[in-house]
């Protein structure tokens, strides 16, 4: 019952688990179906589950595991089946932490995985905005370039870094690097400047919008607005018919504040870690 699963799996899984969970499209199989040290399904009639495992960070012996059940299917066993099959293929890889994310706004599966030890880490809603064009900012943008590196990674760090403490995201500072300096370099951030000095920036991607940030001697003054209206209005010029977003759980400002441009929450997630040491 339990196999291996095949690239003609794929299309099966994305119907059974689409309404779900919205990250299960073509593309993101793929990904994961190539990128997985193991993919396994339930098979019986037809696939009625799967798990698989990712390595997240190997020098730290971190993994991503996830397990899905057709939700006709569940509360038959064949989650537990599946989670201790995967188990049993990785525990001899000796992980140190396994990671797994669960949607808890549809049917809550958090029982199912603090049953194996597992314990909350943080939540991360999605939002999407599906309206129009939103008012034209009277700030100007442009392209993130390699000279603004040092202003960028040091209002990150300003922005994020209590965030991170608070939530156990390490590194709490990302360190300055020639790797993260060429990382940033290919992606498709807009900045915004006051007398050469980095206010605040955006990442517009796909119909996404992520490292919303704002300077904190710049906070207040309404330029976290004015980025997410023009990041909203850059994404639609590149043609997005939705836009989405997501914010860590417990920051009431952002949350408002998408709301208010008419953000609509679509899905939430909770994220649980096992330390296996």
């Amino acid at each position: 019952m339990i196999r291996e699963c095949k690239f003609e799996d794929l299309e099966q899984l994305i119907k059974m688990s689409s309404m779900e969970v919205i990250d299960y499209d073509l593309n993101n199989m793929m990904k994961i179906f190539r990128g997985a040290k193991n993919f396994l399904v339930w098979n019986e009639l037809g696939v009625k589950g799967f798990a698989y495992v990712i390595i997240r960070n190997e020098e730290k012996r971190e993994w991503d595991i996830q397990v899905y059940v057709d939700p006709r299917e569940r509360r038959k066993g064949i989650g537990t089946l599946l989670h201790q099959e995967i188990y049993k293929i990785i525990e001899s890889e000796n992980p140190s932490i396994l990671v797994t994310e669960v949607r808890v706004d549809k049917e809550n599966p958090a029982a199912f995985y603090e049953r194996y030890g597992y314990k909350k880490w943080f939540g991360s809603p999605s939002m999407c905005y599906t309206g129009g064009v939103q008012p034209e900012v009277d700030i100007e943008f442009i392209p993130y370039e390699d000279k603004f590196y040092e202003q960028y990674a040091e209002c990150r760090a300003e922005c994020f870094y209590e965030m991170a403490v608070k939530n156990d995201f390490k590194p709490y500072v990302i360190p300055l690097s020639e790797e993260d300096q060429k990382t940033l370099s290919n992606k498709p951030i807009y900045v915004t400047l006051h007398n050469d000095q980095l206010v605040g920036a955006v990442t517009v991607e796909d119909g996404y919008l992520d490292h919303i940030m704002v300077s904190p001697a710049y906070q207040g003054k309404e330029y976290g607005k004015k980025i997410t209206q023009f990041g909203i209005n850059k994404a639609l010029s590149k043609g997005a018919t939705s836009i989405q977003l997501c914010y860590i759980e417990g920051n009431s400002k952002a949350e408002n504040l998408y709301k208010l441009l008419g953000f609509e929450t679509f899905q939430v997630m909770h994220v649980y870690r096992k330390f296996m040491d």
